[in-house]
């Protein structure tokens, strides 16, 4: 059965990677600042930067996925675009910044670092060419009735939070305002 890229699936696809990314967060932190973060905007265990990106990942390369060149280049570009536009939406909003590479070489205003796009970009491969079939495999095997029950369950969990994470941050900002936005987590060693 081909795999359709509905409502649905694509809730599925932005859960699902949305937890995989914070666990990788939360690996990553453990590892380079030797400390337990919750890297993520929200309370849940969800790093919604990848759950959107790889939803619209899913979507624009489902015909390109034996393409490792493509998707090289996706990985690199695509993820490097996001993650500075979402660093800067995030500091402007908030006065606060989720992550910081200027300590790096060859990154841009701290948000996005030459290391890590190689790394999305062979990241891309790997979960692209490998990985998701096999998550669109598994949604596919779920009955849709399922399917809609655990979307409209996410969603709501996924809205409140938002809601709740937004005001967090806002109350955040308003005892932190002047300066250089603030940077919340310790940064890599």
């Amino acid at each position: 059965m081909p795999f359709e890229y509905g409502l649905y699936e694509l809730t599925l696809i932005f859960f699902f990677w949305g937890v995989v990314g914070w666990i990788i967060e939360v690996i990553d932190m453990r590892i380079e600042a030797g400390e337990f973060q919750n890297r993520g905007f929200l309370h849940m265990p969800l790093c919604p930067i990848y759950g959107a990106g790889m939803a619209a990942g899913t979507m624009a390369l489902s015909s390109v996925r034996n393409s490792f060149l493509i998707l090289f280049f996706f990985g690199v570009v695509f993820c490097s675009v996001i993650e500075y536009i979402v660093g800067g939406i995030l500091e402007k909003l908030f006065h606060s910044k989720w992550w910081d590479y200027s300590h790096m070489r060859f990154n841009i205003k701290g948000r996005v670092c030459l290391r890590n796009a190689v790394l999305f970009g062979f990241g891309a491969i790997l979960v692209f060419h490998f990985v998701q079939p096999v998550v669109e495999e598994v949604i596919v095997r779920i009955p849709m009735g399922i399917r809609m029950g655990i979307s409209a369950i996410f969603g709501i969990a996924f809205a409140v939070d938002m809601f709740l994470s937004a005001r967090r941050a806002l109350a955040y900002r308003k005892n932190h305002e002047g300066g250089e936005p603030r940077l919340l987590f310790k940064a890599h060693r």
